[in-house]
């Protein structure tokens, strides 16, 4: 039976936290793993995970659970930069810090195919995305667990890469995009929800999964909150939930508030709940006051790789519902993986504030 700790959050933590630690022996994932993904392909729940070795590039290795909290991994990455909008640029490879690759994925199945929206970082951070059908993925990691040979390459060359969301901002040194999520509103109506530079969080709607999207500057959740002043930005995809015969899909992102005395940056989680009601071609948006959860514990604020430039964050790139608890996977202080649940009944609870936007 796995305990849980209360730290006067919504959302309770694993005792067991951190549940995916840097492996020092895999050179690829040596310092840093953080911000997964999570999907649930059968009885088996999956992390897509960042993760950063020794040359500071990122790369995107697989942990795997049947109870969603302890986690086998791969010893080799299953997704890494190999196309020119991925692959580090001159310049960043010059930093001591992040120096490129793919970063932060969200991954969305729809259908027979897992989606993945990601950021690839080449001179600036831009939003990409690629596919991958459900039956390939299974294949590979069956093969993967039974064979001892690293199995990278065909994993790299499985994943169809669909190219830049916004590929005619990828010249542009003034702007930068990142923080996607893929939504399906019905068949034939997509929606993409999404962050460009440090503005709110936009929409963009299509008939397919990969696009093509356009940028407008639509907004579905600004920066008016005191804790999510500084930026905010989508979480992870939905999950879908009901309360009293509504059926809602609800949404995490992340808000950040400016704090000053040492920590310039602290990243919360909040949630929103998304109600469609496609007769008045209308979305209603009802946005949690609080967060869902704060950078509270030593494994969230003590972090070397963040306190030396002044952040505190806590970042999820995914969730799971089981039954009524949902489960948070993490990135904590950018350095390892934890996992919180909180339960769809308290997320009801919370006070919220609506706002409606037509399709």
């Amino acid at each position: 039976m796995t305990n849980w700790e209360n730290v006067s959050d919504r959302a309770v933590r694993c005792v067991n936290n951190p549940i995916i630690n840097p492996k020092t022996n895999n050179l690829w994932e040596s310092e840093l793993v953080y911000n997964p993904a999570a999907l649930k392909v059968e009885d088996t729940i999956f992390l897509i995970y960042r993760a950063m070795g020794d040359d500071h590039i990122a790369r995107f290795g697989l942990a795997y659970s049947k109870n969603g909290i302890n986690f086998e991994r791969l010893d080799f990455p299953i997704m890494q930069p190999t196309e020119h909008y991925e692959l580090p640029h001159e310049i960043t490879l010059k930093r001591e810090r992040e120096r490129g690759g793919i970063e932060d994925p969200r991954a969305t199945i729809i259908g027979d195919t897992i989606y993945l929206y990601y950021t690839s970082f080449h001179k600036k951070c831009h939003i990409a995305m690629a596919s991958m059908k459900i039956e390939n993925f299974a294949k590979l990691v069956q093969n993967s667990k039974e064979n001892v040979n690293d199995y990278s390459k065909k994993w790299n060359e499985a994943w169809e890469r669909h190219g830049l969301v916004f590929p005619e901002q990828f010249e542009n040194d003034n702007i930068f995009s990142r923080n996607a999520v893929l939504h399906k509103l019905k068949k034939d109506l997509f929606v993409l929800l999404y962050r460009v530079d440090k503005g709110n969080i936009n929409y963009s709607f299509a008939s397919t999964p990969v696009g093509p999207w356009q940028y407008k500057n639509n907004s579905l959740i600004e920066k008016d909150l005191s804790w999510e002043t500084e930026r905010i930005g989508i979480s992870t995809p939905s999950i879908e939930i009901e309360d009293r015969g509504k059926k809602f899909s609800l949404f995490f992102y992340h808000g950040v508030e400016s704090v000053g005395a040492g920590v310039e940056r602290r990243y919360h989680l909040g949630a929103f709940l998304l109600e469609s009601n496609l007769e008045k071609d209308e979305l209603q948006i009802h946005k949690l006051l609080e967060p869902v959860m704060s950078p509270k514990t030593s494994y969230e604020v003590n972090s070397k790789w963040l306190n030396s430039c002044g952040v505190e964050a806590i970042f999820s790139c995914g969730v799971i519902l089981f039954n009524n608890d949902i489960f948070i996977y993490y990135g904590a202080g950018d350095s390892v993986i934890c996992l919180a649940k909180v339960t769809v009944d308290d997320i009801l609870k919370m006070k919220t504030k609506m706002s409606v936007i037509k399709i």
